[in-house]
């Protein structure tokens, strides 16, 4: 496998069978953890979001 500069990227052995597993995984269902976590971490980050404009408005004095 080679890197973007053209060059072969080091592999640990058993690369190839790590990489097919990884798509393996990906291609199948996501597990409802995962799920669980991505739509806990997107709920803090729009919050996140809310709390930062805010700030900005009170600082506008709105």
């Amino acid at each position: 496998m080679h890197g973007s500069c053209g060059r072969p990227t080091p592999r640990s052995p058993g690369g190839a069978v790590a990489d097919d597993l990884r798509r393996h995984r990906r291609s199948t269902h996501m597990g409802s953890v995962i799920k669980k976590r991505r739509k806990r971490m997107s709920k803090k980050k729009h919050r996140k979001l809310l709390r930062k404009t805010r700030v900005q408005r009170r600082k506008l004095g709105k």
